[in-house]
């Protein structure tokens, strides 16, 4: 079971097998918030097994340090991110908007480094962790961005996408790219690479959550190399 915790402007997701991990711990100064939450989900601190990061930005794991020293979760991020957690102060990706630039300026962009417990890679296996999932590189927002791939198709992605504006305020369920990243064309091929892994229920960062049909309909106009899945026509 998913459960969105919804921080302000970013998301981070409880989600709930035989045990229960976070995937993401959002922006600085929420530690009380998402345990708060997660005890309305019926998950105490001591259940919470592992913080799965889906890469190693402030609002993505602005939290973790706290968490940890009151837990004893694991802490997981892929290598490519390893070293944005260990120094809490990423630099920000290559590719990054005038909206993306004017929005970073009044906030703070570091947060109290980690240094993780666990290395994600390709197939990273989380039922060690009580859940039928495995993590999917999909790089392309930073190098080491994850996404967390449910047996049923529902994905957890980060910033691989984004929904509507103002952090999903707006129009949440409107897919878009996200305002920065390392790397468009990779980001275009991981979201190619997740649908044709099964992918059918996007969970993101920010605004969400998406079916897939929405994700081809739109993305489809800004990048016509996106693959249809199987038994999906190209005409959807």
């Amino acid at each position: 079971m998913i459960y969105p915790l919804k921080l302000g402007f970013v998301n981070a997701f409880l989600v709930r097998g035989t045990k229960a991990i976070l995937v993401d711990s959002g922006t600085p100064g929420q530690a009380d918030r998402i345990l708060r939450a997660a005890q309305g989900c019926g998950v105490g601190l001591d259940e919470i097994a592992a913080i799965v990061h889906t890469h190693g930005h402030f609002d993505h794991c602005g939290n973790t340090a706290e968490l940890r020293r009151r837990g004893a979760m694991k802490v997981a991020i892929h290598v490519g991110d390893a070293d944005k957690l260990r120094s809490g102060r990423p630099a920000l990706p290559h590719h990054t908007s005038a909206v993306a630039r004017a929005v970073l300026a009044f906030v703070n962009t570091s947060f109290e480094p980690v240094e993780p417990d666990v290395l994600l890679n390709e197939g990273f296996d989380l039922r060690q962790f009580g859940l039928g999932a495995t993590i999917v590189p999909t790089p392309g927002h930073t190098a080491g961005s994850v996404s967390v791939l449910f047996h049923t198709g529902e994905v957890i992605v980060g910033d691989l996408l984004m929904g509507g504006f103002l952090g999903g305020i707006l129009l949440p369920a409107w897919p878009r790219y996200p305002l920065l990243a390392d790397d468009y064309d990779q980001v275009r091929a991981s979201v190619e690479k997740l649908l044709g892994l099964g992918a059918r229920r996007f969970y993101l960062g920010h605004g969400g959550p998406l079916d897939y049909k929405q994700v081809l309909i739109r993305l489809s106009i800004t990048a016509p190399r996106l693959a249809h899945p199987a038994g999906v026509p190209a005409s959807i």
